[in-house]
C-alpha cells in the first residue's frame, strides 16, 4: 500500500509539472489567458486545488510501445519522439503519449516533464527522473541556459541566404487558440500581448525545390520555429497548419521537423552535456523526395 500510494503521488507530481507546463507561455505551451477578478481565481484555485488532491488516487497510464534511448542515467531520461506522437497525455486518465511510454519504460514510476515538442515534430525529448534534476532542467529552460538545434526542411518558395534571422513576435491567434500567430504591427502585438521571439537559420544543404536548415530558437514560443519558417515566406515541408497553401502534392507523410541537438548543463555535475536523436527513417524518406541527402548536421549546439 505505501508503494502504491508513492507511485500514485510521483504520478499527480508529475501532472501538475504538466498541467503548469500547459499553463505558461513557452516551451509550445499555449499563450498566458487574462487574468479574471480576484473571486473568479479564488473560485478556480479551490476547484484546481480539490482535482489535484483526486488526482492523487490514479496512476498514469503506461503504454508499452517501444521507445528509443537517446541518454539515461539516475537522473535524466532523453527519448527520440517519432512524429505523430503527443509528448504530454491531455489528462491523466488518457494513454498514447510519450509520458506514458515512459511510465511503462521506467517500470511504472512517472517522469517530469521539463518542456514537450509539437506532435508531429520527432526528436529529442528529455524528462527528469528525480525532482531536483527537473527543477534545474526547467530552471535551464526558462532562463534560457541551454541551446537547442532543430532539422527543418524549408519549401524554396524564393532563394534563402546561406544564414538569415527571423525576429518576430508571437501572440496566440485571435480566432484560433490552437494556433500562433505574428501581428501585423506593433499596435496589434501590444493588444494581444506579443511575446518577443526570435529563430537563427542557417541552410545545411540545397535543393531547386527545397533546403535543409539547422534551426535554433532563442526563445520558446508555442510553434515558433514552424510560425518563423511561415513568416518568411518558406514554410516547413509538410505543415499543413502554416503554410498549408505552399505544400507539395502529394503532401509529405509528415511534418519535416526534427529537434536533433539539445546541450544542457547536467544537473548533478554541471557538466556540460550534449544530446543528439538520429534522424528517423520517415524524415530521410521525405528529405529523398525533394533531393536531399540529410548528411550535413547542425552545427551551432
Amino acid at each position: 500500500a505505501a508503494a502504491s500510494s508513492t507511485a500514485a503521488e510521483e504520478a499527480a507530481t508529475a501532472l501538475e509539472a504538466l498541467l503548469a507546463l500547459r499553463g505558461c507561455t513557452g516551451g509550445g505551451a499555449a499563450a498566458s489567458k487574462p487574468r479574471r477578478s480576484g473571486a473568479l481565481d479564488a473560485a478556480e484555485q479551490r476547484q484546481r486545488s480539490f482535482s489535484r488532491r483526486y488526482s492523487r488516487s490514479f496512476a498514469l497510464a503506461a503504454d508499452e510501445a517501444p521507445v528509443e534511448v537517446v541518454y539515461e542515467d539516475e537522473w535524466l531520461l532523453a527519448l527520440n519522439k517519432p512524429a505523430d506522437v503527443s509528448s504530454v497525455p491531455r489528462h491523466r486518465f488518457e494513454g498514447s503519449s510519450m509520458v506514458n511510454r515512459a511510465v511503462h519504460y521506467l517500470g511504472g514510476r512517472s517522469p517530469y516533464v521539463v518542456h514537450r515538442l509539437d506532435h508531429g515534430t520527432s526528436g529529442l525529448l528529455l524528462f527528469g527522473k528525480t525532482r531536483p534534476a527537473a527543477a534545474s532542467l526547467a530552471a535551464q529552460f526558462r532562463e534560457r541556459t541551454l541551446s537547442k538545434a532543430y532539422l527543418a526542411t524549408l519549401l524554396a518558395t524564393h532563394p534563402l541566404p546561406d544564414s538569415f534571422v527571423v525576429d518576430a513576435p508571437i501572440a496566440g491567434h485571435p480566432q484560433d487558440r490552437l494556433r500562433s500567430y505574428v501581428p501585423a504591427d506593433a499596435a496589434e502585438a501590444e493588444a494581444l500581448r506579443a511575446q518577443e521571439a526570435l529563430t537563427r537559420f542557417r541552410v545545411l544543404e540545397r535543393a531547386d525545390r527545397a533546403a535543409l536548415c539547422e534551426a535554433s530558437p532563442v526563445s520558446g514560443r508555442m510553434h515558433q520555429i514552424r510560425l518563423h519558417a511561415e513568416h518568411s515566406g518558406c514554410p516547413i515541408a509538410g505543415d499543413t497548419q502554416y503554410g498549408a497553401g505552399a505544400q507539395p502534392h502529394p503532401p509529405c507523410a509528415r511534418l519535416l521537423l526534427h529537434a536533433h541537438t539539445l546541450r544542457v548543463r547536467h544537473p548533478a555535475s554541471d557538466e556540460p552535456l550534449r544530446l543528439v536523436a538520429p534522424l528517423p527513417a520517415d524524415y530521410r524518406e521525405g528529405l529523398e523526395r525533394f533531393g536531399l541527402s540529410g548528411a550535413a548536421q547542425p552545427l551551432g549546439v
